[in-house]
Order: C-alpha cells, then sequence, then structure tokens
C-alpha cells in the first residue's frame, strides 16, 4: 500500500519534470534517482523484461564501454564518477514506460502541463524579447537571443524542440477531435520562441520536427499545403522583422557554410577536428567520459584558441573521442534502430490510433540522437535527461503500438 502511494507520488514528479527541467540539472536529477529507487522496490514484487529491447540493451553496451574507457582516463575519478552513474539515465526511460502504463489514464495531466509550459514560455520570451527583461526581471545580456527563465543558459531553444514532438503526440490522443487547431496554434507559438531564442541549431531541428510531422498528419493534401505555405510566410516575416536574429542565422550559419569550408560554423569545425586528431590516437576505447576537456588544449589536438570546451559539440566525435570505435559502434548501432523502427512503422499500413503519435516520438529521437547535427554533452545531466525523457514516451507509444495490432 505504501509502496503504491509512493509510485503515484513518482508519476507526479515524472508529470512537473519538465517544469523542474526549467530549474537546472538538480532538482531533474534528484527525481531521476528517486524514480530510480522506488521503481527498484516496484520489480521485488513484479518482473521487468528488457531481453526484448534492444535500445536499452545497445544503451547498456555503450555505457559498460564508457566505464571501461573511464577506467584508463587521465582522471580517473572524474570520468568515471560521470559514466558510472549514466546507468540511471538508462534506467529512467524504463521507469518512464511503467509509470506511464500505470497511470495511463491520468496522462491527460502532462498535457496540461506541457500546454502551460509552452504557453507562459511563448509569454515571457516574448516580453524578454520586447522590454529587454522577462516577467520575474530576468535581463537579456545577449542583444540577439533571449534565455527567458534559462537565465545566463542560452537554451530555451534546445529545450522547446525536445519537447515539441511530445506535446504533439499528447495532443493527438488526448485532444484528438481539435487536434489539427491545437496542433497549428502550439507550432507558432513554439515556433516564435525559439526564433527569439536564436538557436540555430534548434531553429533547423524545429522546422525539420514541423514539416515531417505535419506530412505525416492524416488530413487531405490541400490542407498540408497550406499549413506549410503558412509557415514559410510566417518565417519570412520574422526573419526579416528581427535583423539581428537575421543577421546571426545568415551569418554564422548559411554564409559560413556555403562554401563548405566550414561544418556549421568555424568553431565548430576545429571541435570537429580535434576530436577526430584525439580518437586517432586512441582509437579503440577513447580517452574517457568527459575527458575531451582535458585533452584539447594539448597542442597535438589543439587547432586555434576556440576549439576546446568541455566536449566536442557533436555525439559522433564524442563518442570516437572519449568511448573510441567500440562506444561509436554501439551509439550508431542505437541510431539504426530507431531509422529501423522509422522504415517499419512507414511500411506497416494500419490505422492503429498510436501510429501517429509514435511517429512523433520517433522524429524527436531521431533528431535527439542525430549523429551529424551540434550537439550538447551527450553525458551531462541536464541533456541526458531530456533525452531520456523523450525515449521513455516512446518506449511508452511503442508498446502501446504494438499492443493495438493484435
Amino acid at each position: 500500500m505504501v509502496l503504491e502511494k509512493l509510485i503515484k507520488y513518482n508519476f507526479y514528479l515524472l508529470i512537473l519534470l519538465p517544469i523542474a527541467l526549467i530549474s537546472g540539472p538538480l532538482i531533474p536529477d534528484l527525481i531521476v534517482v528517486t524514480s530510480c529507487i522506488l521503481i527498484f522496490f516496484y520489480f521485488k514484487n513484479h518482473s521487468l523484461k528488457i531481453s526484448n529491447n534492444k535500445f536499452v540493451i545497445a544503451l547498456a553496451l555503450l555505457w559498460l564501454v564508457s566505464v571501461i574507457s573511464s577506467i584508463f582516463s587521465k582522471d580517473i575519478l572524474f570520468s568515471l564518477k560521470s559514466s558510472f552513474f549514466y546507468f540511471r539515465i538508462i534506467i529512467f526511460t524504463l521507469v518512464i514506460n511503467i509509470i506511464f502504463k500505470i497511470y495511463e489514464k491520468d496522462l491527460y495531466k502532462i498535457l496540461n502541463v506541457l500546454l502551460l509550459i509552452f504557453l507562459v514560455l511563448f509569454v515571457d520570451s516574448t516580453f524578454q524579447k520586447f522590454y529587454g527583461y522577462n516577467l520575474i526581471g530576468i535581463v537579456s545580456t545577449h542583444s540577439a537571443r533571449i534565455s527567458s527563465f534559462f537565465g545566463d543558459e542560452l537554451i530555451l531553444g534546445s529545450y522547446l524542440v525536445k519537447f515539441y514532438p511530445i506535446l504533439v503526440a499528447f495532443l493527438y490522443l488526448i485532444k484528438s477531435s481539435r487536434f489539427l487547431i491545437y496542433f497549428l496554434i502550439f507550432s507558432v507559438i513554439t515556433f516564435v520562441a525559439i526564433f527569439f531564442s536564436a538557436e540555430k541549431a534548434a531553429i533547423i531541428i524545429f522546422l525539420i520536427e514541423f514539416l515531417s510531422i505535419t506530412f505525416l498528419i492524416k488530413t487531405n493534401i490541400k490542407t498540408k499545403i497550406l499549413v506549410i505555405l503558412s509557415f514559410i510566410i510566417l518565417f519570412l516575416l520574422m526573419f526579416l522583422s528581427f535583423p539581428k536574429v537575421k543577421n546571426r542565422i545568415y551569418d554564422q550559419l548559411i554564409a559560413n557554410s556555403a562554401n563548405f569550408k566550414y561544418l556549421y560554423t568555424r568553431i565548430h569545425t576545429e571541435h570537429y577536428i580535434s576530436g577526430l586528431k584525439i580518437f586517432n590516437d586512441y582509437p579503440l576505447i577513447g580517452i574517457g567520459t568527459k575527458m575531451f576537456r582535458m585533452h584539447c588544449n594539448n597542442t597535438e589536438y589543439k587547432i586555434s584558441e576556440f576549439s576546446c570546451s568541455t566536449h566536442p559539440h557533436n555525439y559522433s566525435v564524442q563518442m570516437l573521442a572519449e568511448t573510441g570505435i567500440f562506444g561509436f559502434i554501439f551509439f550508431i548501432y542505437f541510431y539504426f534502430l530507431l531509422i529501423k523502427d522509422f522504415f517499419h512503422l512507414a511500411l506497416n499500413n494500419n490505422n492503429n490510433k498510436y501510429k501517429f503519435p509514435l511517429y512523433s516520438l520517433l522524429i524527436l529521437n531521431l533528431m535527439n540522437f542525430m549523429p551529424l547535427f551540434p550537439s550538447g554533452n551527450f553525458f551531462n545531466n541536464w541533456v541526458s535527461i531530456n533525452y531520456a525523457f523523450g525515449l521513455g514516451v516512446y518506449f511508452y507509444l511503442r508498446e502501446k503500438y504494438e499492443e493495438h495490432l493484435i
């Protein structure tokens, strides 16, 4: 009885996780650890089958390689602290799936939380853009970018693109009769907030998510074309109305990449070259988790004063540099499983009500783990909790989809 109450409280903690992530990594990590501990006691009386979850197996093998690489790293304790405790992120994806299945009748509550978050962030980011400070007085310190409640962290866009497909999925399941209206309204406010954040990668990812989801919506082709044309007009209006944002996007993304001299930007390219040089010297198991920062300033790896930071800003390069070819293989295998699922879903012609929400979460995870995009630190607490939440929701919808095939 006590355990059931604790699991229910855990469900409400999961609902509040998207809000907690705005505060930084500490509270979300406490929620993750608490969830993993509670689920351990839950499984003393229930069985857990992960043998058929190849995604979890791939991540577990990646985790094992990262631990081994940390043991042979330059700073064993610092590296091992990051790699060893990463297993909680893997367990957390299973926790979300399990608890969502137990309380699936209450999942409308997480939709309500997401709707509230997106509305508040839209209002707050718009206010900060025009007044220079947000609703609680946080001042915008960058002339072309706003951060809303994230303060000094310019990650508003990154946050929104990680929850937008989840919002769309639950809108479809819970607000099916008025889905298209909700989808259009919240797509517009999401895009405006992301545009104000001026995060280049986030803008690109959102457009990919939006266009992919629009294409997959069950509606006539005229409606789809009208929706896409409306967004093109909105984008052009925003692009022309805010010259500082326009210049940042154009100068740092389009102009730099037009002649293919740099991949994304010069700083990104130099990080990638530095990471690949490290991989060349440590090809098997890499230099250890979070060790890029301790090697990239070495003469043999330093490209310029801008080529060294805490991580290489790309998951593939980070895997190669920090976990070697073995870690990279398991990461790519994990991504291959996502692609395989996407094509399997596309080729399966049925009217399963979970098909479109599953598409939405697949698109999210394909973007979250994209091997070629600029990214955060794969093993960073805030980043990993974000993508773990999306992966856990995907596991839940995947099982629901398979149940409705029978």
